[in-house]
């Protein structure tokens, strides 16, 4: 029997010993996407530099964690982090570096580490997919990730409610390789961008430049945040599969040449919800279940020119855990959520050429999103109790075209964008709002032309020191007189960045940006009109951002940043009386209502981040944001909006370690939110109470008291095993480890029952419309650890 043991690790040791695989790194210039002659070498390595024009291949490279230093004359170095080479593959990364004026040898330039751009010399952060993978909590979802940021904050910990600088999960703009996806999250609140769960294949991800402000002209719509994805190239010498078996989904990726030639190649990926079986084992009164899929296929020509087709779409189902453990925060969930099923999908192509002087990009997509909800009261279906009935669509047909070029020591870029949209809603609808409880019964479809042109330039000074940015979009909307003269949504911005040292930097930007309301809002019918017509306009946001900035060595980094955002025209609800700014963090639909613009407010703060990309094996992210949120009330009047967080500190760190072990955690601490009281004499009222199907909030009292703090621990650990041909990862992810307080400190309310649960009457034989529950109050449920587990096969 020992024999037998000694002889099995003795064969899983040779299986495992120098197994080598290779990488191919694309490099080009940056701005104008031109191949360019470079060399790479392994940092932390005695392997010497390789170099090759427009592709450089390393090859022989033992399995491990590696950085490489990619560098060409005339231009500024930089790096590949945290790149995981399998056996027996062949990876690919595309790299594009950044030309410099300076070009004397004496000199010494200093690798730049972490990203920027003339446009955003600051609040520009870029991570990459393996430090997405590798983050605590995140459970390699790049949404989550980005929590270790400064100026990110959250809401529930199993949700992607994502507000940025004091701004609603509504003002984000996501883009996967230049085209637009508008939705990218399971189950996302229409109207808003958050959701449980993201949709984005990580592994197909290099990296992602996540901007919080000091936004390119090239991209409209955006006042909070900007998220660009950009996937990796394919393998090219054979076709690999990855296989993650985990308790909360099921998915299988592959990705090569398709094509003998190897011009042509594909990412494929299809996933499986577990989620719904991890929520009823954890005793959660909601069972969410959903499937996606993505590709992406590539054609690359001789003359240096891409094609490329881009896809990916999700379906969401819904229901209810009948077992969950009946205490009245898991029942009051119950009665008020509804049956949500969703789907989504965007698909797109786009063209890039190389021209003598600089490139085109031409991207066209579509994009729609189907949203329903049902609800019935007490969750018993009879006519008399339907509460809503909500069918809903959102399709976008979009082109862009995109023209970088150069004028003598001048990069310029310009372009245009068109949207053609259609939204649908045919609902009904029950509800109960400040002063009155309405009947909706909606039949919207209407068509909407969107169209918006920019020029944005800049160039470097003083042998590199001064690098300036300016630049001016319009955009316009047929939707009315208020939106369709493209010159009152003048957009212009300006950036500075002046190398104090060649490690101290200072930045700033400023600017003015444009959003049009949601369709949800554009769309809202009473009477077969179009209600909000000739109230809205677009929301405008002023920017003002400055900071410094310090590149210190072993790639370690400090920044400190102060902002300041202006808003103004933001919808305002006249039947509640709040401005839209304070909704979106949950499940539902946000702007199907009468709606104006008189709605103002300001967002303001500090934030600093210190930040140590992997060096002998440690990396960490700390980071922390001091910040207000106001928004105007009925009386125009600025109190703090729900998304006024005064205090977030994000401390994220992570080691490998020998035998290829890598443990990591996370700790977020956020100030309690500001909360608007519920009227319990108002809810309790049985005409109320029977719409509502739970207790409805004064907004009167608007964001007057303060939820509890709220702070959380995530940990990660994971395991790899190396073979000849194959590499197996097994992985845990605890959400929450802990499990925190709520971070709601509002009372759960519900009706006290009799023996056939139906709510007890106060007073049955009082007219109807005086009739009242008896109500019960208690505390919030503690926030659930949510632990996950699974095994990455990669061939």
């Amino acid at each position: 029997m020992r024999f037998r043991i000694f002889f099995l690790l003795l064969l899983i040791s040779a299986l495992s010993y120098a197994q080598v695989g290779s990488i191919n790194i694309n490099v080009f210039d940056d701005f104008t996407k031109k191949p360019l002659t470079a060399s790479v070498r392994v940092l932390g390595s005695d392997r010497e530099a390789v170099s090759g024009q427009g592709n450089v291949s390393v090859t022989g490279i033992p399995s491990g964690t590696y950085t490489f230093e990619i560098s060409a004359e005339g231009f500024s170095p930089a790096t590949l982090t945290d790149i995981d080479v399998v056996p027996n593959q062949n990876l690919t990364f595309s790299v594009g570096l950044i030309k410099s004026v300076n070009q004397i040898e004496e000199v010494t330039i200093v690798r730049k580490t972490y990203k920027t751009t003339a446009e955003s010399p600051l609040s520009l952060r870029n991570i990459t997919s393996e430090e997405v993978q590798k983050n605590a909590g995140s459970n390699r979802d790049v949404s989550k990730a980005i929590l270790s940021f400064p100026g990110v904050g959250s809401t529930a910990t199993f949700r992607n409610d994502l507000f940025i600088r004091g701004g609603s999960s509504a003002e984000n703009k996501f883009y996967i390789d230049g085209i637009e996806v508008p939705v990218i999250n399971h189950f996302q609140t229409q109207g808003a961008s958050g959701g449980p769960r993201g949709i984005i294949t990580v592994d197909f991800i290099k990296d992602v430049d996540f901007y919080s402000g000091a936004f390119p002209a090239k991209r409209n719509g955006v006042l909070s945040s900007l998220f660009e994805f950009n996937l990796k190239a394919a393998r090219k010498d054979k076709l690999g599969y990855k296989v993650i078996l985990g308790l909360d989904d099921l998915q299988l990726m592959a990705d090569g040449p398709l094509s003998k030639d190897q011009t042509w190649s594909g990412l494929f990926s299809v996933r499986k919800s577990n989620l719904q079986l991890l929520f009823k084992a954890i005793g959660l009164p909601f069972l969410p279940s959903y499937y996606d899929a993505t590709f992406k296929v590539s054609k690359k020509f001789e003359s240096g020119d891409e094609l490329y087709f881009l896809g990916m779409g999700a379906k969401d189902n819904f229901k209810f855990n009948e077992d969950a453990e009946p205490t009245l925060a898991n029942l009051t969930l119950i009665e008020r959520l509804p049956v949500s099923p969703q789907w989504n999908y965007t698909v797109g192509a786009g063209y890039r050429h190389l021209a003598e002087n600089g490139n085109w990009l031409f991207t066209l997509s579509r994009n729609m999103l189907d949203n329903q909800a049902l609800k019935y009261y007490r969750n018993i279906e009879l006519p008399q109790n339907l509460v809503y009935d909500y069918k809903s669509q959102e399709s976008e047909n979009k082109l862009r075209i995109d023209r970088n070029f150069t004028i003598s020591d001048y990069q310029l870029s310009s372009g245009a964008n068109v949207n053609f949209a259609r939204y649908y809603n045919s609902s009904v609808s029950r509800n109960v709002t400040q002063n009155s409880v309405n009947f909706d019964n909606l039949a919207s479809e209407f068509n909407l032309l969107q169209y918006g042109l920019y020029l944005q330039g800049a160039r470097k000074l003083f042998d590199d020191r001064l690098q300036l940015s300016g630049g001016l979009r319009i955009d316009g909307s047929d939707y009315s007189e208020n939106t369709n003269n493209p010159l009152e949504q003048i957009s212009p911005r300006l950036s500075a960045s002046y190398k104090l040292t060649e490690r101290f930097a200072f930045n700033f930007n400023t600017g003015i940006y444009y959003q049009l309301p949601v369709y949800t809002a554009l769309g809202f019918t009473e009477n077969g009109l179009l209600t909000n017509k000739s109230a809205l306009k677009y929301i405008q946001n002023t920017h003002l951002v400055g900071g410094i900035e310090y590149n210190g060595p072993n790639s370690l980094r400090f920044t400190m940043e102060g902002y300041y955002k202006k808003y103004k025209n933001y919808p305002f609800s006249l039947r509640n009386q709040i401005s839209l700014a304070n909704v979106g963090g949950d499940f539902g639909v946000v702007g199907s209502e009468p709606l104006d613009s008189r709605g103002f407010g300001e967002t303001y703060g500090v934030e600093l981040l210190a930040q140590k990309r992997t060096l002998n094996d440690f990396y960490g992210i700390a980071a922390y944001t001091y910040g207000y949120s106001r928004f105007s009330n009925a009386q125009g009047t600025l109190l703090p909006s729900s998304w006024d967080s005064r205090h977030i500190l994000s401390v994220t760190t992570g080691k490998y370690f020998r035998r290829n072990w890598n443990v990591g955690a996370r700790f977020r601490m956020q100030s309690g939110l500001p909360e608007t009281p519920y009227d319990l004499q108002r809810s309790s009222l049985v005409n109320i109470w029977n719409v509502a199907n739970g207790p409805v909030q004064n907004y009167a009292l608007l964001n007057s008291s303060r939820g509890n703090l709220s702070h959380q621990l995530d940990l990660r650990g994971e395991k790899k095993w190396i073979f000849k041909k194959w590499q197996l990862t097994a992985y845990v992810d605890v959400v929450n480890a802990y499990g925190s307080k709520s971070p709601s400190a509002l009372p759960v309310v519900n009706l006290q029952r009799d023996a056939q649960g139906n709510g007890v009457i106060a007073n049955p034989t009082a007219p109807q419309d005086q009739q009242y529950y008896q109500l019960e109050t208690g505390e919030n449920d503690g926030s659930t650890p949510l632990p996950y587990f699974g095994f990455i096969f990669e061939f």
